[in-house]
């Protein structure tokens, strides 16, 4: 229920999107990803920069080769192996970087899960080549947070950019606290629907 109510307040705070959230309105928030965060923090990383479809298809090669070493850890995976499945150089370095620091202090890493975003972005930032980006999915998707908007997504920059051109030009997603983690979905959900494909017939 309080997704429900949580939309009606996304509706009261932006009346000219009533269309847009009619069009959206079984979007929910993300489900708490069940994953050690060693593996959490592959999958994120792996996304970044990255179509859906290929995230998905490097993820799946790595979980079938993690499966044949019957590794725990998606982490563990070599450099060369990594590369193989399809994933870069840099963000290989990221992985490895965040694996050996959290093996060296498990505590302070699963505190992540309990941290309010600001530092959470600021304990993620101290990793090579990770930054905001991740620790926003990691705090939408994985950690459960209710009012994070991931304003370095390029999806979601393009989502705001198009209820501004087609709907509301002083559209504000700052306005939607405390529930912007679920305006995001709204937004990624009119991409996945196509909702904006009417606007330029």
């Amino acid at each position: 229920m309080s997704r429900v109510k949580d939309l009606e307040k996304l509706r009261g705070t932006y009346p000219p999107l009533e269309p847009f959230f009619d069009a959206v309105s079984d979007t929910t928030y993300p489900a708490i990803a069940d994953m050690p965060l060693l593996n959490a923090m592959v999958r994120v990383v792996n996304s970044q920069m990255l179509s859906t479809a290929s995230a998905s298809a490097i993820f799946k090669r790595i979980e079938s080769q993690a499966r044949k070493r019957r590794l725990k850890y998606l982490s563990n995976l070599t450099a060369d192996e990594f590369r193989a499945c399809g994933m870069s150089k840099g963000k290989i370095r990221s992985i490895h970087e965040f694996r050996d620091r959290y093996l060296k202090d498990r505590e302070r890493y699963e505190r992540w899960r309990k941290l309010p975003f600001s530092e959470l972005n600021e304990e993620v930032d101290l990793i090579w080549g990770i930054s905001t980006w991740t620790a926003e999915m990691l705090a939408m998707f994985y950690f459960g947070h209710k009012d994070v908007f991931p304003s370095k997504d390029l999806a979601i920059n393009r989502g705001v950019e198009l209820i501004r051109r087609h709907i509301d030009p002083g559209f504000d997603p700052e306005l939607a606290a405390p529930y912007r983690t679920l305006l995001a979905r709204c937004i990624w959900r009119s991409l996945d629907i196509e909702y904006w494909r009417a606007f330029d017939e």
